[in-house]
């Protein structure tokens, strides 16, 4: 039987208000998140409690129930009612109010007829599983936002892995900026990290170039080092240029190899050309950077003399992106080793080199690509004047454009207030874990539809693995609790446990010389330790 819960007292768009009677309904039937229905003009008017509060008339008080409308429960001729997001008719004031029955659960949250895979169950039913429309999630990008502490590390290893599980040949792409995901996805991962990472200079637009070698010195100073570093790029990539490309045609930002040698070279023919000594500072100063970072063991991935000369982007774009798949539909890149003052200029190329490579291939035989952007607020930052300005381009390029091209975009931030609003806007679907900034909170309920305001108030107090989300990739908002992923599955994201770990000496000498050597050597290869005699 169902429970009468009250009737509509008044209704204002998106949400409406009842009072509540008092009679035999269950407890559960008006607790917060719970399902309503409402007729209206034949049809199911559906909505979720998002408040229960008292109001003083008189000298009696009334309860009423806040209630967030979601959509409509359409009878159908040819087969179960069905469910649709909005409402065409809004219930009257007077109309009864009843608490939604198993058969309206199922219509609402029944599994979706399109490519859909499942990631967890509802908040308020733990008997339901709650799906994710495949299409609609990638193909209009997403935002995953949550606390730290809050699984959001695992929420995208969940969501990855059961994409992967139904979509063996897909194409994914994971900026990894901690070394979390390594072990999160076995054999179906192509590892990249400093330590098999080749991403030969030739292969960075001016812009980016300019962002590895010009350093130091007065802004003047950085103009004058621009200037020149144009000018012997040009003329290195026209230097190497094949037959099959006329030596005219080529710009600062062709993709034409070339070796440091050769900047080196351009470099010594210009200064010999110069008048006046005193104005060889900014190429001594462009020399003196470029041998340093040739020398240096931490950017052997961009000076090997063997990859400079020799034309690898079909390689490099290959393995990238998983042309072909072989097995490995996801590629983790992990920047956790690349020095931190050009990973801003990776990540940037990384981008680029994804829409770029989409955007002139043939369309009908591309096929799309994910990129998943972990710790996105440090590469699309909320001011302009922070960071790289060539990331932010590349990655609010993706975001505006991608899809026109098949290059979907995921956003993973804790910081949401620090990410890009006009990047954010272009999400089509969001999922927000915990948060305790009352900025970030702000932030979230900008993004919130109408239909889901009630659910803003839950983002403080949820619990780890806990999610609203909301958008094209759902077929309604949803609080829901993501599936546990097996021990092995799980990213290297977790806290350190203190009290275990501080019980025991563990950390002996070979520890400690292992990690030294590592540090000195830059890499993350172990070897087994043999102490000197």
């Amino acid at each position: 039987m169902e429970d009468l819960l009250g009737r509509v007292m008044a209704v204002s768009g998106s949400q409406m208000r009842a009072t509540l009677t008092t009679g035999q309904f269950s407890e559960n039937s008006v607790r917060i998140g719970a399902m309503i229905k409402v007729q209206s003009a034949g049809l199911e008017v559906i909505g979720t409690i998002s408040a229960a509060e008292v109001e003083n008339r008189g000298s009696t008080e009334q309860s009423v129930l806040v209630v967030d409308l979601l959509g409509e429960i359409v009878p159908s001729s040819e087969g179960p009612a069905q469910f649709h997001r909005g409402v065409s008719h809004h219930p009257i004031p007077g109309a009864p109010v009843r608490a939604a029955t198993g058969a309206d659960l199922t219509a609402v949250y029944t599994r979706p007829s399109v490519s859909n895979v499942s990631i967890g169950t509802l908040y308020h039913d733990p008997t339901r599983p709650a799906f994710l429309l495949i299409d609609e999630l990638l193909a209009k990008n997403f935002a995953l936002l949550g606390a730290t502490g809050s699984g959001k590390s695992c929420a995208v290893a969940l969501i990855l892995s059961a994409i992967l599980t139904d979509h063996p040949h897909a194409h994914i792409v994971v900026l990894d900026p901690h070394n979390e995901y390594a072990g999160a996805f076995g054999e179906a991962a192509e590892l990249v990290s400093v330590d098999n990472l080749q991403l030969p200079l030739w292969l960075f637009d001016f812009e980016e170039a300019v962002g590895v070698l010009v350093r130091g010195g007065t802004a003047q100073e950085q103009e004058a080092q621009t200037i020149i570093l144009k000018d012997v790029i040009t003329r290195a990539r026209r230097r190497q240029s094949s037959g099959s490309v006329a030596a005219a045609s080529i710009t600062v930002d062709s993709p034409v190899p070339f070796a440091a040698t050769d900047l080196l070279r351009f470099l010594d023919e210009a200064m010999g050309r110069l008048d006046n000594p005193d104005t060889s500072a900014p190429y001594l100063r462009l020399k003196t950077r470029l041998e340093s970072l040739r020398y240096d063991r931490r950017f052997a991935f961009l000076f090997s003399d063997s990859l400079a000369i020799r034309d690898t982007l079909s390689r490099i774009v290959g393995r990238l992106l998983r042309i072909p798949v072989s097995g490995k539909p996801l590629t983790i890149l992990d920047l956790s080793g690349i020095p931190s003052e050009i990973t801003d200029v990776i990540v940037s190329l990384v981008c680029r080199l994804t829409f770029d490579f989409a955007l002139w291939s043939e369309r009908e035989r591309m096929p799309p690509v994910l990129l998943v952007c972990e710790e996105a607020h440090r590469y699309v930052p909320a001011a302009e004047t922070i960071g790289f300005r060539a990331t932010a381009g590349a990655i609010t390029r993706i975001a505006r454009e991608g899809r026109k091209y098949g290059v979907s975009l995921a956003l993973i931030s804790q910081l949401p207030s620090e990410l890009s609003p006009q990047v954010l806007s272009q999400c089509g679907t969001v999922f927000a874990m915990r948060l305790g900034h009352y900025l970030d909170q702000h932030f979230i309920g900008t993004a919130l539809p109408d239909s889901a305001r009630g659910m803003l108030a839950a983002l403080p107090s949820m619990r780890t693995q806990e999610t609203i989300v909301f958008g094209e990739g759902v077929p309604l908002p949803m609080r829901i609790l993501f599936d546990d992923l097996a021990p092995e599955r799980r990213p290297r994201s977790g806290s350190a446990k203190f009290a275990k770990a501080w019980r025991n000496d563990s950390a002996d000498d070979e520890f400690l010389n292992e990690g030294i050597r590592c540090w000195r050597e830059q890499t993350r290869k172990r070897t087994t330790f043999k102490q000197p005699a």
